[in-house]
């Protein structure tokens, strides 16, 4: 039987622990070393997964380079994603990145280009893919009940949910607020059940407008340097589909106005995401379908998350969340911000 994958951790904070769950469930991988600037946040991650304290770090490169690791999980804040991505292909490991890949289109078009040169997997932390709502649309798709998807709607607002923790409201470690936060999960999934069309032009607004100011909220608005509290855009696709995007995390809307939903609509069919449901024409009538039991799928996404990973390092597959997706995603992204800024309809 092949030996466990050996995987070192880069950032211990909260999304670290998420992940040490799927690999501490992973019967063919365990994290060996962990690195994390804090001292804490790598000693208490160890503590409570049991990682030897002996292999914990303060340097990556220093973990890369004294540990003989198969595969590398980076979990540090946003703009943070480049530099050890790069170096863990460098030494010869596959990388688990969390979402978004990275802050720019250039950054994300490196990081894929250190991943072919040194032959190795590069996987986007997309982990709404992995929960049963998604898959479950994604069969129906596979299936052929929607056909040509030619419009959208994505939402996911927060009336009052700004991080209170983290770097997450920090421009210098996260460069973007709820558009790399939330955002980024809706429009992975939108556009991974268009199957990834080829966008033309973004056009956006940004606004700041109630997360600088205290409004009950409990982060310190004064710390709030990130460039928007709220973003809404539309984007064209080459093959004429259009679709939209709304996120916040300070908004005065109501909860039910706030709820995640994706909305898909196709020559055959239309497709919601929550609760997943299938809209279609049966027996002259156009009907709701909404199964009662979804796509078969683990109650931990991030647990199915880790397992595809594995497995396709193991199998010699294709990454389940490559790059090149993830490059479609932020030059989308980063048309939402340069639209925002300049108040115009951007190219991307």
């Amino acid at each position: 039987m092949p030996k466990p994958l050996r995987v070192g951790l880069i950032g211990a904070g909260s999304i670290a622990q998420a992940h040490m769950q799927g690999w501490q469930e992973n019967a063919h991988a365990q994290v060996v070393a962990i690195c994390d600037i804090s001292r804490p946040a790598r000693e208490g991650t160890a503590e409570r997964w049991g990682v030897s304290p002996g292999a914990l770090f303060e340097d990556y490169r220093k973990m890369l380079k004294q540990v003989e690791l198969d595969a590398v999980d980076i979990c540090t804040p946003n703009s943070y994603h480049r530099a050890p991505t790069i170096a863990a292909f460098r030494a010869g490991c596959h990388v688990l990145v969390e979402k978004p890949v990275a802050t720019s289109a250039s950054d994300c078009r490196r990081m894929i280009t250190a991943g072919k040169k040194a032959r190795r997997l590069l996987m986007v932390a997309q982990v709404m893919r992995f929960g049963s709502e998604g898959q479950t649309l994604r069969r129906w798709v596979d299936a052929g009940l929607v056909g040509d998807i030619y419009w959208g709607h994505c939402t996911l607002l927060r009336p009052r949910g700004v991080p209170a923790w983290g770097k997450f409201i920090d421009a210098e470690a996260s460069a973007g607020g709820p558009c790399y936060d939330l955002g980024v999960h809706i429009l992975d999934m939108a556009l991974w059940l268009m199957d990834f069309p080829e966008p033309v032009t973004v056009s956006a607004g940004t606004y700041l407008k109630l997360a600088n100011r205290r409004t009950l909220m409990k982060h310190n608005p004064r710390k709030y340097t990130v460039p928007e509290d709220m973003a809404a855009g539309l984007i064209r696709f080459k093959n004429g589909a259009t679709l939209s995007v709304q996120t916040s995390w300070a908004l005065n809307v109501t909860e039910e106005t706030a709820r995640r939903n994706i909305v898909l609509c196709g020559t055959k069919g239309g497709l919601q995401y929550s609760p997943p449901t299938l809209v279609n024409e049966q027996e002259g009538m156009l009907v709701n379908y909404t199964p009662q039991i979804g796509a078969p799928v683990g109650e931990n996404g991030f647990v199915d998350e880790i397992d595809a990973f594995v497995e396709a390092i193991r199998q010699g597959q294709p990454s389940p969340v490559p790059g090149e997706q993830a490059l479609i995603t932020q030059r989308i992204l980063d048309g939402i911000y340069a639209s925002g800024a300049a108040g115009r309809e951007v190219e991307v």
